[in-house]
Formats: C-alpha cells, sequence, structure tokens
C-alpha cells in the first residue's frame, strides 16, 4: 500500500511540473547574428514569421530568404523588398513531389523535410549559416531537428522565433487552441526522437 502512495505522489509531482514547465520549454531564441540566410519555417501563424524574416533581412542580418516547403529563394533589392529567385507556390502539391522525390521516409514529419531540405538548398548556394524562423512554440522541435541535420563543426545555425508571438506560459493550458498546440508539440518531439537514431 506504501508503494502505491508513494507511487500516485511521484506521478502527482510529475504531472505538476509538466503542467509547470512545459508549455515555457517549447521556446528557444538566439541572438540573432549575420548569416547567410534566414529560412521560414511555414504554419500557424505564418503572418508573423514571415513578419520576423522580413524584419531580419532589413536589419541587415541577411540578403536571402529560403522557403524549403516550396524550395522559394528570395533576395533583398535595393528599396528593401524581396525579389524571387526560384521556386514555386503550390506548396503542398510541390511539397509531396519533394517529398518523393528525394526519398525522405514516409515516417518522417514535415519540420524534419524543410530542415532537410533547407540544408540542401543552403549546400546547392555554399551558403553555411541560417537564422532559422518560426513560431515561439516550435523553436525546441526546430532545434533538436537542426541538431541532427547540421553539423556544427561545418554550419553555423540559430533559432529566431517570430518576435511578436510570446512563449507560451501555464497560463495557456487554459486555452484551447494553445493547449492543442502545446501537446502537439510534444507528441511530435517525442516521435523524431524516436526515429531520429535510425
Amino acid at each position: 500500500m506504501k508503494m502505491i502512495v508513494l507511487g500516485l505522489v511521484a506521478m502527482l509531482i510529475l504531472f505538476t511540473l509538466f503542467v509547470l514547465f512545459a508549455p515555457g520549454f517549447l521556446f528557444i531564441e538566439n541572438f540573432p547574428r549575420k548569416a547567410d540566410a534566414v529560412v521560414l519555417f511555414i504554419g500557424p501563424g505564418n503572418e508573423s514569421r514571415l513578419d520576423e524574416a522580413n524584419q531580419l533581412i532589413k536589419e541587415g542580418f541577411t540578403r536571402y530568404l529560403l522557403i524549403p516547403s516550396s524550395v522559394e529563394l528570395f533576395a533583398a533589392d535595393s528599396v528593401g523588398g524581396l525579389v524571387r529567385i526560384g521556386g514555386n507556390q503550390q506548396r503542398e502539391i510541390l511539397f509531396l513531389r519533394i517529398r518523393i522525390a528525394a526519398n525522405y521516409k514516409k515516417y518522417f514529419e514535415n519540420t524534419h523535410i524543410e530542415m532537410l531540405e533547407a540544408k540542401r538548398m543552403m549546400d546547392v548556394r555554399g551558403m553555411k549559416s541560417a537564422m532559422l524562423v518560426s513560431s515561439a512554440y516550435h523553436m525546441r522541435r526546430i532545434s533538436l531537428i537542426a541538431g541532427r541535420v547540421f553539423d556544427a563543426g561545418t554550419y553555423s545555425i540559430t533559432c529566431n522565433p517570430a518576435r511578436w508571438q510570446t512563449p507560451f506560459t501555464v497560463s495557456d493550458w487554459l486555452n484551447t487552441e494553445h493547449r492543442n498546440l502545446i501537446f502537439s508539440e510534444y507528441v511530435k518531439i517525442a516521435w523524431f526522437l524516436v526515429y531520429a537514431p535510425f
């Protein structure tokens, strides 16, 4: 009986710690620094993500914007706009073609494929540094995947969340949409950690 009570207490403590710290743990941020390109990951909150990418370009950290989900490459022009160098805006169709053409494993999730495509696009152009841009809650997973895809001795990679999106806190458990995003991120992180060694 005593062991059961101790087990329940331990589970309650672990659950409490998860509730308190899990939302904030998803957030990672590096100081922006000069890079060959900013890499934009597509998903919920696209407008804020794109605003962040544009802001980093306007602030002079890079000239190039890579969008791996559509294999798009943009370069900053002299008046602060972006000019498409290559790619296709039909993202969903193209993304399926990318997955098939590159022979990526079926169990790879989309962010992993985007990261592999970002590396391929960078390698084609001789780029060795990048700022990875996405939503604040997405950055832990992006950092984990980047650590597997990019060799730290060869590439310089930073994580730069959209600055207009705040990291999740304990109060976000009360918001259904945010709660679903938190759970979804942890499920995807767990799945990546399971298949990544193979």
